[in-house]
């Protein structure tokens, strides 16, 4: 499994442990989108596995972060997002 995590205003985020049901719900639906997109994918040359994760301020305002143990890891994942 990859690592995944949310971090909003600089605080991470469990999206269980939310107290809004729709951030909860919108939480958990990237984190299955994210997970079905790239779930899969290792390095060839290494055979680890990417981090994703997702910043921002607001639902409004995500941005994924992608990283893994090398260029070639980091751009396939991001073709696939």
């Amino acid at each position: 499994m990859f690592d995944i995590s949310f971090e909003m205003n600089g605080q991470k985020v469990n999206p269980r442990n939310i107290g809004d049901a729709f951030e909860a719900a919108v939480l958990a639906s990237i984190k299955d989108s994210v997970t079905k997109s790239i779930g899969s994918v290792r390095c060839a040359e290494h055979g680890e596995r990417p981090s994703v994760k997702v910043v921002g301020r607001n639902l409004d305002n995500l941005n994924l972060e992608v990283k893994g143990c090398c260029d070639d890891l980091i751009e396939r994942v991001k073709r696939k997002l």
